[in-house]
């Protein structure tokens, strides 16, 4: 089944084109998302965004109870699901029939920051985050790669890209496509 793209949601992309550029005041044309989070009880805590309560909390064998997924899941799948907008509206600009896509987001950190950080082990965050892209479609290599290339579009993929090491791994109808290694001010295709 072909993802569906709803074409006149597309107008959207065509107003902003034309109205951004006419912007000068920073309220005019900066986006300013925003949450609330309330503290539930011991490593939990509850949002509402629009009509959607999430819940975060680590597991239940470590210091939460299992009540909601864990931060570091919940943060990384922001930013898969930050791509997928920016491909919906690839998809339709570009004019692609998609058949299936499907991400898969990991990163890896050094846990002694964060538990022995009192003994001082650097806490350094998250170091590398990568995410391999698997997509099925009957379109030509070189427009899956012009479809690619607008995760770069997304904040949170802009906003990381500046400080962690970021990789992407392409690949199309089952076989590797393309890898992105991306830099502060550049993205490298191997």
């Amino acid at each position: 089944m072909a993802i569906k793209i709803y074409k006149d949601k597309m107008k959207y992309l065509d107003q902003m084109t034309e109205e951004l550029p006419k912007k000068t005041d920073p309220k005019d044309y900066r986006s300013t998302p925003n949450v609330t989070i309330s503290w539930v009880e011991n490593c939990s805590g509850k949002t509402k965004i629009r009509d959607q309560e999430l819940i975060c909390d680590e597991n239940a064998h470590s210091t939460g109870f299992g009540k909601g997924v864990s931060p570091a899941h919940t943060f990384l799948a922001g930013f898969g699901f930050s791509h997928f907008t920016q491909w919906g509206r690839a998809a339709g600009v570009l004019d692609l029939k998609i058949d299936s896509l499907e991400e898969h987001v990991r990163g890896w950190f050094d846990r002694r920051g964060e538990y022995l950080y009192e003994q001082g082990y650097q806490h350094k965050g998250i170091e590398e985050i990568t995410f391999e892209v698997k997509i099925e479609s009957k379109e030509s290599p070189e427009k899956i790669r012009e479809f690619a290339q607008w995760a770069d579009r997304s904040p949170p993929h802009a906003t990381l890209r500046r400080a962690v090491r970021l990789v992407g791994i392409f690949h199309l109808n089952g076989r590797w496509l393309t890898t992105a290694v991306y830099h502060p001010d550049r993205t490298e295709w191997r």
